[in-house]
């Protein structure tokens, strides 16, 4: 009786190891297969090159989890405001009268000095580009807003954003990490690196005294690479094809100093 106790249990011992090792070796094979199918994209990529202008033409990337989901209208609007292809909106010279600039009868600027530069793009536009962009489309409530250097109001129709001529004491810095294709999407790393100029000690880790407290006339300087590893942030982005217009899927922090 002992005899069968053990020998059963021998086999089933046996048994488990089998299973755990089967397990392994079919993870193994997995992992190994999806590094197969795992394509590695230089820098000078086209398709690399584009979506890697396309996340830093906007901060609205710079979060620690983003789900196109997620966003807010405006947010997506100005995702779109940032990347649209310059063939797709018009500039208008518009001259101010008493400090304001009139496009039309419900829109108009109030500015300090001088004349307006408009940038103009019809709301079916951003719609197409919703869809280019970030593979999805939604209606999107079209109401005015201000961002870093324009103030943009919509007439039904069309957005129209005043450019503002104003130097952003938030700077960003950016490097290219790694990417590769798998699949239907292409994944881009990137360290980010964001300072704000207009905190003293802040600005004073990374630049001279003369920038720092003249930075709103200078010029935004380089800073090394290196540095921008050590201090930034890592991020990955998630872009999916969508009949060879790739969208953004979603963006996270991988790791933070």
């Amino acid at each position: 009786m002992k005899k069968d106790i053990a020998k059963t249990c021998i086999l089933v011992c046996s048994t488990l190891v089998i299973i755990l090792i089967l397990f392994f070796i079919i993870g193994s094979i997995k992992y190994n297969v999806e590094l197969l199918i795992r394509n590695e994209l230089i820098e000078n990529d086209p398709t690399v090159k584009i979506l890697f202008d396309r996340i830093n033409g906007d901060t609205t990337l710079r979060k620690a989890k983003l789900k196109i989901s997620d966003l807010t209208d405006e947010e997506k609007i100005i995702y779109i405001l940032e990347n649209i292809n310059k063939e797709d909106n018009e500039i208008e010279k518009v001259k101010s009268t008493k400090k304001v600039c009139t496009i039309k009868e419900n829109v108009s600027f109030n500015v300090e000095k001088g004349d307006c530069e408009i940038l103009v793009i019809n709301n079916d536009k951003i719609m197409d580009y919703q869809n280019k962009l970030l593979g999805i489309s939604d209606y999107l409530e079209f109401n005015d807003f201000s961002y870093r250097n324009k103030e943009c109001k919509n007439d039904g129709t069309k957005y129209f954003c005043l450019l503002k001529k104003t130097n952003n004491s938030i700077l960003g810095y950016s490097i290219f990490d790694e990417a590769y294709s798998e699949k239907d999407k292409v994944v881009i790393r990137e360290y980010y690196l964001q300072i704000d100029v207009s905190n003293e000690n802040k600005c004073n880790k990374y630049f001279d005294k003369d920038y720092c407290e003249n930075y709103l006339e200078k010029e935004k300087p380089i800073i090394d690479e290196q540095r921008i590893k050590e201090d930034g942030v890592l991020y990955e982005h998630v872009f999916k094809d969508n009949d060879n217009s790739y969208y953004l899927e979603e963006s996270f922090v991988v790791s933070e100093r």
